[in-house]
């Protein structure tokens, strides 16, 4: 990330590496069923897919990329300096290797941090690998680590759904109930207190609230209830939890949603909110520097606002970005506003404090969306992965690192016929697939 007011959502202790990848070329090829990873001067690294795997889960971290597929494993690109791959090194990559899973496990949901990557498995147990100077791994221990370990669970807990803030970890528990670990300076972690936690700890609910949705932001995080209210916690200083204040809150608040409201759908951005209504609506709160709550303004606020979307337009999807965001329409057009890097993928570079188009391939109808750091991806309804935005991680997919401000197509394994379309949005995860022939 570039620009100022990208830095909180960046770990200052190391800058973003922009041109480790230029030297180093890389292969990719489907072989009876096994995806190989070739890269100049070392061995080939196998990731064993049956043919007919599907990719059925995909997310986004600050600068890398991961991808579960229908097998149960787990694929990953990008930035590796904290070892955020799970591959067991530090080496970066803009083509997909394997996470490296205990033996016998098998994973059903992914979600990335800024620096870190979390991993749920059919036995509702969560991993963690990679950045843990905050505790985000929650095992116990500040050590980072390029293989995933277990995140220590209070006993008896089963996790449904998961999801990475910056520094933080969230997880949603079969009761209801959300645990979260990592990074409390701003109270993220909404157990009442401002300590950081390597273990997980139970967020502090209302009482009788039941949480069917969870999504992390930078520095906060954002639940949805079973009524359709939103609740919200750890930094406000942009107004990021909605509440009509700018103090922060160590325990979760209600979002001051519009009378009337039900939301179906929610999004934590780096420092703003998104939330999708019944009614297909979009509100967005927080901050507003570079127009990514899309009013027409770049006033940000601490209570939710309508996005303005086109007429006529129906949402049925919402991501948020660093500073940008995105909307899914039901006539399967992508909508960007905000910071623009090219993530917006409208074919220039100039930030919009109201959405705008991108540009897809003619013909194109997008099922999913999904907003990463600074690049946005798309899948379409003939299983076409698209990605636009920055690159300089190999976050676009195509297996090289320039940036582009108009969607390009993520380059599938080498031997596969295409793509094919699985799933769409979850709580906290978006979600597409490949099938490996």
């Amino acid at each position: 990330m570039t620009a100022p007011a990208a830095q909180s959502m960046r770990d200052h202790r190391r800058p973003h590496p922009t041109s480790r990848w230029a030297a180093v070329p890389v292969a990719l090829a489907v072989i009876t069923g096994a995806l190989v990873v070739a890269a100049c001067g070392s061995a080939p690294r196998p990731a064993t897919l049956p043919a007919g795997t599907k990719v059925t889960a995909v997310a986004a971290g600050c600068h890398h990329s991961l991808a579960v597929t229908s097998a149960g494993q787990v694929l990953a690109w990008g930035d590796n300096a904290n070892g955020e791959l799970g591959d067991g090194d530090t080496t970066e990559s803009d083509v997909p290797v394997e996470v490296k899973l205990p033996s016998g496990t098998k994973v059903t949901a992914v979600a990335g941090g800024c620096f870190h990557s979390l991993a749920v498995t059919s036995a509702g147990q969560v991993l963690a690998w990679g950045d843990n100077a905050y505790g985000e791994l929650g095992d116990g221990k500040t050590a980072q680590s390029d293989l995933p370990v277990k995140v220590k669970l209070p006993a008896g807990s089963r996790v449904t759904a998961i999801s990475g803030g910056g520094h933080h970890g969230l997880a949603l528990t079969s009761t209801g109930q959300v645990l979260a670990w990592g990074d409390n300076a701003t109270g993220q972690l909404g157990d009442g207190k401002t300590t950081q936690s390597d273990l997980p700890v139970k967020v502090k609910l209302p009482a009788g609230s039941r949480v069917t949705a969870i999504s992390g932001g930078g520095h906060h995080g954002l639940a949805l209830t079973s009524t359709g209210q939103v609740l919200a916690w750890g930094d406000n200083a942009t107004g990021q939890l909605g509440d009509g204040k700018t103090t922060q809150s160590d325990l979760p608040v209600k979002v001051k949603l519009p009378a009337g409201s039900r939301v179906t759908a929610i999004s934590g951005g780096g420092h703003h909110g998104l939330a999708l209504t019944s009614t297909g609506q979009v509100l967005a709160w927080g901050d507003n520097a570079t127009g990514q709550l899309g009013d027409g303004k770049t006033t940000q606020s601490d209570l939710p606002v309508k996005v303005k979307l086109p007429a006529g337009s129906r949402v049925t999807a919402v991501s948020g970005g660093a500073h940008h965001s995105l909307a899914l329409t039901f006539t399967g057009q992508v909508l960007a506003w905000g910071e623009n890097g090219g993530q917006l993928g409208d074919g220039n570079t100039t930030q919009s404090d109201v959405p705008v188009t991108a540009k897809l391939p003619s013909g194109t109808k997008a099922t999913a969306i999904a907003g990463g750091g600074h690049h946005s991806l798309a899948l379409t309804s003939t299983g076409q992965v698209l990605a636009w935005g920055y690159n300089s991680s190999g976050e676009l997919g195509d297996g090289k690192n320039t940036s582009s401000d108009v969607p390009v197509k993520v380059r599938p394994p080498k031997g596969d016929q295409g793509f094919r379309v699985d799933l769409g949005v979850g709580p906290g995860v978006d979600r597409f697939g490949w099938v490996i022939r």
